[in-house]
C-alpha cells in the first residue's frame, strides 16, 4: 500500500493512547494520574510491541512475514507448536477486546456530550440510573459497528477509521492553542504541555498528507474527505433546520421516553 497503508499500520498498533481524552472529567486527581496514565501505558506497550515484531522477525522468514496470515498463531505454532498456536491467537483476541472496550467507553462520552450541546437528538443523553453511564450511545454505537463489520472489509475499515479521524484530533490540538490564548484562566481538569499538541499537530498533518502521496491510497483516501465534507451540508440541513422542527421535536421527546422506560435511564 505504500507509505499511507505502512503508517496506518504503524499508528493502529499504538491506538488507543488518545482515549483516556474522552474520560479525563471522571478520572480522579487527572493532573497527576493523566500523565502516570499516559506515560505508563504507552511505554509499557511500546516496549512489548517491539519486542514481539522483534521476536517475529527472529523466528518467522520476512517472505512469510508479509503474507496476509495471522502473525502471531504462526509464530505461536512454530515456538510453542499447536498450544501456542491456540494461546497467542487467543491473547490477540483479549487485546482486540480490551481495544474495543476502550473505544466505547470514550466514543460514548464523546456522542454523549454532543447530543448535550444538542448537535444530536436528545435520546443520547441519556444515562443508566443504575451504572451512571450513557447506555444509549453504547447500544448505538454497537449497532454502528456492527453494521460496518458486516458490511466492510476490516483492512479498509482500520486504514479509513484512522485516516478520518486526525484531521479532528488535529483541530483538537490547535482547539488546545486557542483556549490558552482565549481562555488562559480557566480551571482544567488537565492542563497539557503545550509541547505535545504542537508536535501532534505536525505528525498529524504528515499521516493526513501522506496517503494522497501514494498511488495506491489516494484515491481512497479522496473519498474519504468527500465523505467529511458532506458532514458540512448535514450540520446545516438536520442540525440547523430539521432537529429544530416540531415533528422532530415531539417524535425526539416520544423515543427518548420510551428508552429512558426501557432501559430504566434519566
Amino acid at each position: 500500500k505504500g507509505w499511507g497503508g505502512a503508517i496506518n499500520g504503524i499508528i493502529w498498533s499504538y491506538y488507543g493512547w488518545e482515549m483516556i481524552c474522552g474520560v479525563t472529567s471522571e478520572v480522579q486527581n487527572p493532573q497527576t494520574n493523566v500523565p502516570i496514565i499516559v506515560g505508563v501505558s504507552v511505554t509499557t506497550v511500546s516496549v512489548l510491541y517491539i519486542l514481539a515484531v522483534s521476536s517475529y522477525h527472529i523466528v518467522i522468514p520476512l517472505t512469510d512475514i508479509v503474507k496476509d496470515t495471522p502473525i502471531a498463531s504462526q509464530f505461536g505454532l512454530t515456538t510453542m507448536g499447536r498450544f501456542g498456536k491456540i494461546f497467542l491467537a487467543l491473547a490477540v483476541m483479549v487485546s482486540s477486546l480490551g481495544n474495543v472496550h476502550c473505544t466505547f467507553l470514550a466514543a460514548s462520552r464523546t456522542i454523549h456530550s454532543a447530543a448535550v450541546e444538542e448537535l444530536l437528538p436528545e435520546a443520547l443523553t441519556l444515562v443508566s440510573k443504575s451504572f451512571k453511564t450513557p447506555i444509549v450511545t453504547v447500544f448505538y454505537l454497537g449497532l454502528v459497528t456492527g453494521v460496518f463489520v458486516v458490511i466492510g472489509d476490516l483492512n479498509g475499515l482500520i486504514d479509513s477509521a484512522l485516516f478520518t479521524t486526525f484531521p479532528f484530533y488535529v483541530m483538537c490540538c490547535v482547539g488546545v492553542f486557542v483556549m490558552r490564548i482565549r481562555a488562559p484562566d480557566l480551571e482544567r481538569p488537565y492542563r497539557v504541555p503545550l509541547v505535545f499538541p504542537a508536535f501532534f499537530i505536525l505528525f498529524g498533518i504528515f499521516a493526513f498528507v501522506t496517503p494522497f502521496t501514494s498511488q495506491a491510497t489516494w484515491k481512497i483516501s479522496l473519498m474519504w474527505v468527500m465523505v467529511l465534507m458532506t458532514g458540512v451540508p448535514v450540520y446545516f440541513l438536520f442540525v440547523r433546520n430539521v432537529f429544530k422542527l416540531d415533528c422532530f421535536h415531539k417524535a425526539s421527546k416520544t423515543l427518548t421516553r420510551f428508552l429512558a422506560t426501557t432501559l430504566d435511564c434519566e
